[in-house]
């Protein structure tokens, strides 16, 4: 399903929304991704307003923003 996710924000440029864990810490991101390899992908990260590159195994979930005001 993450992976399904993932490819679909790429290939249609859609904007998801995911859980990342990084250490302790858990943030939620509104992404666009820009690329993915085995491991990681490549995504324009709206929270820090610049590309990052996450880790697959640290996104904890993700999902298809439904309506505008979930972006904000």
């Amino acid at each position: 399903m993450l992976d399904n996710i993932l490819k679909a924000s790429q290939e249609q440029n859609r904007i998801i929304t995911i859980m990342y864990q990084s250490g302790e810490k858990i943030t939620k991101r509104n992404i666009r991704v820009i690329d993915i390899d085995d491991t990681k992908i490549k995504a324009m990260c709206y929270l820090s307003h610049q590309p990052r590159i996450f880790r697959k195994d640290c996104i904890l979930a993700a999902d298809f923003i439904r309506a505008k005001q979930d972006f904000y």
